[in-house]
This record gives structure tokens, C-alpha cells and sequence, in this order.
């Protein structure tokens, strides 16, 4: 047999091949067209075109963590809702508080400032009330989560939130920011835990909107 026709042969078994194992990933001669530097044999599915890659209401997996299935371009900070409700194996009930200061994924806090509100909260609302378990800031920076002993109408907690926070804004000192009492003691910003604070407390009547 002719040597160049055999190679053609060769070359055009093995495009076949290739054509077909891309088709049975979905990899069209459009997408390869539109997307040329990124489909390669055995790698992963490009997004079809025209279509959404996120995950949304109707394929998302129910996940275990309550904020995980928050549709989080939905809501519409600043805003405070209850976002979790358990009862305890020993008995009584422990509610949790989404205080979302910023919109998520378009602003979030600076990092010092988030931790002095964490310290400066933590201290001033247990002069507010007795159920306080525990307040701890969002790793997204965009809020912080309060966890109470018990049940609570909404607008308790709001007026609970609303009180500490104008305790921080008239507070002189970031408590326990030092190397004894805290981890990275340095790592705080009282004028900065203030800004971040203000324009949330200006939005107290909007804190019951959650969706945009």
C-alpha cells in the first residue's frame, strides 16, 4: 500500500477517534470552535453555551450547613434574619442570626475591623441580655452570625443588635486587644469597626428586607 495513503488512513481513524470520545463528553465542533485553547481529549466538560454554571434551586444538592442553601445573589443586605432554629439533645432550643452587613460577593469588611466588632459585640450584648451563646463573624466577611439561648421575635433581636451597636459607637477602646487576651492582638481597628458599623446602623429600617 502506498505509504502516504496509509498515513492518511491512520490520521483520519484516529480524528474519528477523537471526535468521538470528545461528542460523548458533549464537545461539539462548536464549542471546540469557540473555545480552542480549552478542549483537550480527556478534559473536563466546557459550559454549554447559553446556559448558567452556577448551581441553582432545581439542581443544587440539599447541603448539611444552613447558609450554604441561601441563594446568596438573592438577598439584599443589610439585612438580619433568623437563619436556624435547633433543638438540642439535652433539651431547650438555640436560634441563629444571620447579620449581614455587606451584599455578598460585592463588598465585604476589612479584616481588623471585623474582629474588633467581634470583640466589641461580644462584650457590650451581654449587658443587653442574658441569652447571648455566642457571636462570631462569617468567614466571607460579609456579616456575622449571633447565637442565642431560646426563641426571640426578630424585631428583640434587632433592637438586642441595634443597642450594641450603639454601645460600639460610642466605646473608647477595642476590649481585650492585647497579646494576653486575644490571639493577634495588634490585628485591631476601633475607627475602623465604627465605619464599618455606621452605615448599617443609617439602615435599621431596611434590616427586616432580606430579599432583593
Amino acid at each position: 500500500m502506498n505509504p502516504v495513503l496509509t498515513a492518511v488512513a491512520v490520521l483520519a481513524l484516529g480524528a474519528i477517534a477523537v471526535a468521538a470520545a470528545a461528542a460523548s463528553r458533549g464537545v461539539t465542533p462548536q464549542l471546540i470552535a469557540e473555545h480552542p485553547t480549552k478542549i483537550v481529549p480527556g478534559g473536563p466538560r466546557p459550559p454549554p453555551t447559553g446556559r448558567r454554571t452556577l448551581m441553582t434551586e432545581q439542581n443544587a444538592p440539599k447541603m448539611k450547613v444552613e447558609s450554604f442553601n441561601l441563594d446568596h445573589r438573592a438577598v439584599a443586605a443589610p439585612y438580619i434574619r433568623l437563619a436556624d432554629r435547633k433543638e438540642l439533645k439535652s433539651g431547650g432550643v438555640i436560634t441563629k442570626y444571620d447579620i449581614r452587613f455587606t451584599q455578598p460577593n460585592v463588598a465585604h469588611l476589612e479584616s481588623d475591623a471585623v474582629h474588633s466588632i467581634e470583640h466589641l459585640f461580644a462584650e457590650n450584648s451581654r449587658s443587653h441580655s442574658d441569652r447571648i451563646v455566642d457571636f462570631s463573624p462569617m468567614g466571607c466577611r460579609t456579616g456575622f452570625y449571633l447565637i442565642l439561648d431560646g426563641e426571640s421575635e426578630v424585631d428583640d433581636v434587632m433592637d438586642l443588635v441595634e443597642a450594641t451597636l450603639n454601645d460600639i459607637l460610642a466605646a473608647t477602646e477595642v476590649p481585650a486587644a492585647n497579646e494576653v487576651q486575644c490571639g493577634w492582638g495588634a490585628h485591631h481597628t476601633l475607627e475602623g469597626a465604627k465605619s464599618a458599623i455606621e452605615p448599617f446602623l443609617a439602615a435599621r429600617s431596611e434590616w427586616s428586607r432580606v430579599m432583593a
